[in-house]
């Protein structure tokens, strides 16, 4: 019996179907009844940076620690960012890469981008240097109520290690954020000392400093600390008077400052952007940038020597 061409290949191609159906059940139903074997988990996009960078975040740490310098891990804790070193080094190496295709799509291959890949790499410490000092500003500025609370505390018959919880329920950041880590690590069994040392490795502040050798003599040989603590916050309420008023004393020479270092940069900036035929040689020629560094550094060198002039010692 003849069949057609067309059941020929009918028929070979509904039988490939069904053994392809058949064998995809089949396989659905041994995975259902085989036991369920735990699947790692993904990475997520932080653990693998820090698989990456870690190693070179740890080395350089190392060489900060035997320059006698504050680690990565302490600097970024006196910043008060949320990062780890890793993910520091990733946001510095991103800050190269990005200013140096800014520079680039803008300037070609001259030294623009060489220029602006600097400028990346030396931006993120500066950044981190100016919310170490603001942080650390703030926090002297509440070191006088804080004493103030943990005195009063004592006085009621608080324990110390009950005084600083006060402290950190009843205070402003970053007062409170610090001394609830405080409270926390000694809740976890660390020793007071142990916690109010490493609280000094998170700020950076000579008062504090004080304030935590008067609290340790305290916790080791007793006394009034209460009383100690008055003495010191009276202290710190004068000296924190004296600097607001030489703050306002010299506000005009810091005024002065600012201004000598913007207006240069602005003027500079509007050339470029409105005048770019007038400016064009300062920016595509050897001695328009020997100039522009030039005059870079003599901004720098004036902004510092008005700074140290107008420096405000504590």
């Amino acid at each position: 019996m003849n069949l057609p061409p067309e059941t020929l290949v009918a028929v070979p191609m509904a039988a490939a179907i069904f053994v392809f159906f058949w064998a995809l059940d089949k396989v659905r139903k041994e995975r259902v009844s085989a036991p369920t074997e735990a699947m790692p988990p993904r990475a997520t996009p932080r653990e693998l940076v820090d698989r990456l960078l870690k190693p070179a975040a740890e080395n350089l740490s190392q060489r900060r620690r035997v320059q006698g310098k504050p680690t990565l891990s302490e600097d970024l804790a006196r910043a008060g960012l949320n990062i780890t070193p890793p993910e520091y080094l990733l946001i510095r190496i991103g800050a190269v890469g990005l200013g140096a295709l800014i520079g680039l799509f803008r300037f070609g291959f001259t030294l623009g981008p060489v220029i602006l890949g600097v400028i990346g790499f030396v931006l993120p410490p500066l950044v981190i240097a100016y919310l170490q000092r603001r942080r650390q500003q703030q926090f002297n500025e509440q070191l006088a109520s804080m004493l103030q609370l943990l005195s009063n505390s004592l006085k009621t018959g608080y324990a110390i290690d009950r005084a600083l919880e006060t402290v950190a329920a009843k205070s402003q950041p970053p007062v409170s954020t610090e001394f609830e880590r405080v409270t926390t690590e000694i809740t976890l069994g660390t020793s007071v000392e142990d916690a109010l040392s490493a609280l000094l490795l998170r700020i950076n502040s000579p008062d504090l400093e004080f304030i935590v050798t008067a609290i340790l003599l305290h916790v080791r040989v007793g006394g009034n600390l209460a009383e100690v603590l008055d003495n010191i916050s009276d202290t710190l309420r004068d000296r924190l008077q004296t600097k607001r008023d030489m703050s306002v004393l010299t506000a005009q020479s810091r005024a002065s400052a600012s201004i000598i270092t913007g207006l240069p940069i602005l003027l500079a900036l509007g050339l470029y952007v409105f005048v770019p035929g007038y400016y064009a040689p300062m920016t595509s020629t050897w001695v328009g940038y020997a100039m522009l560094g030039f005059a870079g550094f003599m901004i720098l060198i004036g902004n510092l020597l008005i700074q140290r002039m107008t420096a405000l010692e504590a």
